[in-house]
């Protein structure tokens, strides 16, 4: 059970009073507990949390003309559910739950239909499961150069497709766009975490993908830099139009900012790093409402 602190520190000179709603802060879910959290804003700005979806948590700011300063801080203990990757199947549509179906459908940065042909004229004839989904993201690693300075650029699946480079948030669009081709159920998910937050600028968060296996969402980094078993869950959405890391109102400019993560880590963390490099990993809790014996769902209500 990997043990972090995580410190957040920004600062804005903010124009004309105005807001800002900024999506950074780990989330708060079944498998991710937060705790001893510290929040500290300038004088005159009125700060608050407020909880979303899929325990997505944004802190709302406030705030007058002037310099601007946010300090967060927590400890997260993350939980993870491992899985033998040769035991995890794909499921058929009309068994998946009623939840997990949106993530089957095109979104704004994940188009289908331009990639139906190339996903399986690629990947069609493998047999279906998380071989295939870690095939599938080693081939995007391997065709794509990782370019951390096109983060938050403007591009879509088939620029990303032609110029061959891009950020995180554009290897896991083109392997969620393949994927739902595929008529695999894939979401992205913004982590942070050792390793991953010094290439994303000023908010340090990275982007991987969630791909619906058995009763379950399991990670999966197409660019290969993250360290999956140790990232603190952000955000979830369809794609990164569902999780912008800052949105405003009114005239600010950021001046600087920060997200440090800090590991708190025994022996038994490190031989738990070493069995993940062997496993499937989930942070999601299992899906009770997908069909089986009631010993199965037994069994999933107590991963």
């Amino acid at each position: 059970m990997p043990r972090m602190n995580v410190t957040v520190s920004l600062r804005y000179d903010v124009g004309t009073a105005g807001s800002l709603a900024l999506r950074m802060l780990p989330a708060a879910t079944p498998q991710q507990k937060v705790s001893g959290e510290s929040l500290v804003s300038s004088l005159g700005a009125r700060s608050r949390i407020v909880n979303g979806r899929l325990g997505q948590r944004v802190l709302h700011v406030q705030a007058p003309p002037g310099p601007l300063e946010i300090d967060y801080s927590a400890r997260v203990l993350t939980t993870h559910h491992m899985a033998d990757p040769a035991a995890l199947a794909e499921i058929g549509v009309a068994e998946l739950p009623f939840d997990v179906l949106p993530f089957l459908h095109e979104s704004p940065f994940c188009p289908t239909e331009p990639l139906t042909r190339l996903a399986f004229r690629t990947f069609g004839r493998m047999k279906p499961g998380y071989a295939r989904v870690a095939t599938l993201c080693e081939c995007v690693r391997d065709r794509t150069c990782f370019d951390p300075a096109q983060a938050g650029a403007d591009k879509s699946v088939m620029d990303t497709l032609l110029d061959k480079s891009g950020a995180s948030e554009h290897f896991a669009h083109l392997a969620i766009s393949l994927c739902r081709a595929l008529y695999i159920p894939a979401r992205l998910v913004s982590v942070t975490g050792p390793g991953s937050s010094a290439a994303q600028g000023l908010s340090g968060l990275h982007c991987c993908i969630e791909v619906f296996l058995g009763d379950r969402w399991y990670l999966f980094d197409p660019t290969g830099t993250a360290p999956i078993g140790r990232l603190i869950r952000v955000g979830t959405g369809r794609d990164a139009s569902d999780l912008p890391a800052i949105s405003m109102q009114g005239e600010a400019q950021q001046t600087g900012g920060r997200l440090q993560i800090t590991t708190l880590c025994d022996a038994s963390d490190l031989q738990s790093d070493a069995a993940d490099v062997q496993q499937a990993i989930s942070t999601a809790a299992p899906d009770l409402t997908r069909g089986g014996s009631q010993a199965e769902q037994d069994g999933r209500r107590q991963a």
